[in-house]
């Protein structure tokens, strides 16, 4: 699709007293969570399997590492202050040399600690989007990427993917049509391309050599959302792009290697871009969370290498287990995809198969997922079906996969019946 998409508004709910129908027309963006809907669907089976959920799993936190760490912090003199806006700088000096040992050259000036990388999808948007302005996002893309640029009025531009991520090839013929209408390039691109939300799949390195050079030939500034790169199961990932490109804003996060919790996550930033990130950052909160930021200052010196390793054979054993069990069960018209990395698997369900109308049948069997459409900003129909092992104990894994293949075994054979 070579059409700048922009998600239709809500009209204001005329039932709202007299303050709520006075609300800026960018609230019409912050409607319910999609996440929601399959908490609502849980009701419909005394004891669901969520394969819904994209946190990291609960049991391999490390509780006591970040327990020893928050009781040297609480004991610390001067810590109950205000701080320095891009955060604390021990933990921006242990970053500086954790990223550059994977090929990303930085210096802690550069980067600007978040609360979580969300916030700096957002702080991106904040200082880059115009309303109207045009982002492009890889089809699917994460759902809360899309929640925050519809904030700032954003259109998009879907890049279409295949089994080695985002196509620089089709973006290119993409953004050649836009030149040949007259329409001016979009501002920004969002990507995800080591182990995707949603579909898991990694970017070639062909691939991302392409994709910079193509952002620098159109002047698109790039955002590279990274919380799963550390999470491999085989070989690791090709260098990130921030490696490839200085310019690239480059995210990250500790809520996948740590916990979601702590609420911290990093930008690497080009030079010229750090002050005002951080500036841009004390209009919205001041400043971050001082206590998390030296807890895992604390945390990770010597330790998280270690940790991440074993989370790494932790999350690969799930993985298995679930790819094992579709694979079993599934009829082969269902293309089951192997993630070599991070928390989700993607499946096409046969042509014809709607996954949204599948979700109630699904509950109805006990197993909960997100469908495809929903990470489309203009939720087109998708057979696609989001399924996350991070979040369920393996020997869970197992049955949740049952579930889903007699859901949708049933659900073919209702189709079957009808034609």
């Amino acid at each position: 699709m070579n059409q700048a998409i922009r998600r239709d508004p809500v009209p204001p709910d005329t039932r709202l007293p007299v303050v709520g129908r006075r609300l800026a027309a960018r609230a019409t963006a912050f409607q319910a969570s999609p996440w929601s809907v399959p908490a609502d669907l849980d009701h419909r089976h005394a004891s669901p399997i969520s394969l819904s959920s994209g946190a990291p799993s609960e049991s391999l936190i490390p509780v006591e590492r970040l327990t020893d760490a928050a009781s040297r912090v609480w004991a610390e003199p001067n810590q109950w202050a205000y701080g320095g806006t891009a955060g604390y700088y021990p933990l921006r000096e242990w970053l500086a040399h954790w990223l550059g040992e994977r090929s990303i050259v930085t210096e802690p000036d550069h980067i600007v600690l978040t609360t979580g990388s969300q916030q700096g999808i957002d702080l991106a948007a904040r200082v880059f989007l115009d309303p109207g302005d045009t982002v492009i996002v890889e089809g699917p893309t994460y759902i809360g990427a899309l929640q925050v640029f519809d904030s700032y009025g954003a259109t998009y531009l879907v890049a279409p993917m295949d089994d080695d991520g985002l196509d620089p090839d089709a973006l290119e013929r993409l953004l050649a049509d836009r030149t040949a209408r007259g329409l001016a390039a979009p501002r920004l691109l969002y990507t995800v391309p080591t182990f995707q939300n949603p579909t898991g799949r990694l970017m070639s390195a062909g691939r991302r050599q392409a994709l910079v050079a193509l952002a620098r030939r159109h002047g698109i500034v790039v955002v590279e959302d990274d919380p799963y790169g550390e999470l491999y199961f085989e070989d690791a990932p090709p260098p990130a792009l921030r490696a490839l490109d200085p310019d690239v804003i480059s995210l990250g996060t500790f809520s996948k290697t740590l916990a979601p919790a702590l609420r911290q996550g990093w930008m690497v930033l080009p030079p010229d871009l750090a002050e005002v990130m951080a500036n841009a950052r004390e209009v919205n909160d001041v400043m971050g969370d001082r206590i998390s930021q030296r807890v895992i200052a604390y945390t990770v010196n010597g330790f998280l290498d270690e940790h991440v390793a074993w989370l790494r054979d932790q999350y690969r054993g799930r993985r298995d287990r679930l790819v094992a069990a579709l694979g079993d069960g599934l009829p082969a018209s269902v293309r089951l995809g192997r993630p070599a990395g991070g928390f989700f698997l993607w499946a096409d369900l046969p042509d014809g198969m709607d996954a949204v109308d599948l979700m109630p049948d699904a509950a109805d069997h006990g197993v909960l997922f997100l469908p495809g459409s929903w990470f489309y900003p203009d939720r087109r129909p998708d057979t696609g079906i989001r399924l996350s092992f991070s979040n369920v104990p393996p020997e869970y894994l197992d049955e949740g996969a049952r579930r889903l293949t007699s859901a949708i075994a049933a659900s073919l054979a209702v189709g079957a019946a009808d034609r």
